[in-house]
């Protein structure tokens, strides 16, 4: 009895080699898994790190414009000074000249500063001026500009961002779009991603009724509006 009691407990015993099988299947099927769980980690880091660098840039650019002019006689600022604001603001990803031509991250910054000064409660000053490293490949070939003024309506001002509301006439405000816009060649492993695609947003350059209007591809998009200190604006060529 002792025997074969023996025999049939050896026969349930499991071979080794079935667990090893059954390890290395479950193996196979979790390794895929892990490894797009582990890249999708590190696409997840890597947009909110490029849009955390934007919204820096953003409010870099803020600082600049206000202070820019401080050792000036005459604050107002100029075309030139906004490609400067950009070209600096935009440090804090792009290293030595890749914001330029041939961009190899497939990208370039690009900063908008939309400028209303409230004339009555239906009408604003408008003036629209730009930095960006769209063309060149070094900071004195920025694109920069200075539009002239122009007269638009309230609903033209809340179209661009409802805190550019003024409260009373003379009040000033700007708003400050900084973004990376794509370029031709675009492709998601050139800014570290794997997996997610970064998706651009088709927007317009300046009101809707604006002759300057066309489409554009950005990223990671970030707005701010500010006072600006008296006499910055309008801005020159």
């Amino acid at each position: 009895m002792t025997g074969g009691g023996n025999r049939l407990l050896s026969k349930e015993k499991p071979q080794k080699s079935q667990y090893h099988g059954g390890i290395l299947i479950e193996f196979a099927f979790s390794i895929p898994i892990l490894i797009s769980l582990l890249f999708f980690a590190c696409d997840h880091y890597r947009f909110y790190e490029l849009h955390d660098k934007v919204k820096t840039s953003t409010y870099l650019a803020a600082s600049m414009v206000q202070q820019i002019g401080n050792a000036r006689s005459n604050k107002q600022l100029t075309s030139k000074d906004f490609s400067m604001i950009s070209y600096a603001s935009c440090l804090n990803f792009f290293h030595t000249k890749t914001m330029f031509n041939p961009w190899p991250f497939g990208i370039y910054i690009a900063i908008d500063y939309y400028y209303v000064k409230r004339l009555s409660k239906n009408e604003y000053q408008y003036q629209q001026c730009w930095g960006t490293s769209s063309k060149g490949n070094s900071p004195l070939n920025m694109t920069q500009n200075c539009e002239n003024l122009k007269t638009i309506s309230l609903d033209d001002v809340k179209d661009l961002h409802t805190d550019l509301v003024c409260n009373k006439d003379g009040e000033e405000r700007v708003l400050i779009e900084c973004c990376y816009r794509r370029v031709v060649g675009f492709h998601k492993s050139k800014l570290g991603f794997f997996l997610l695609e970064p998706k651009s947003k088709s927007g317009r350059h300046g009101p809707k009724d604006s002759s300057n209007s066309w489409n554009i591809y950005n990223f990671f998009v970030y707005q701010l509006v500010i006072t600006p200190k008296p006499g910055l604006f309008p801005a020159k060529n």
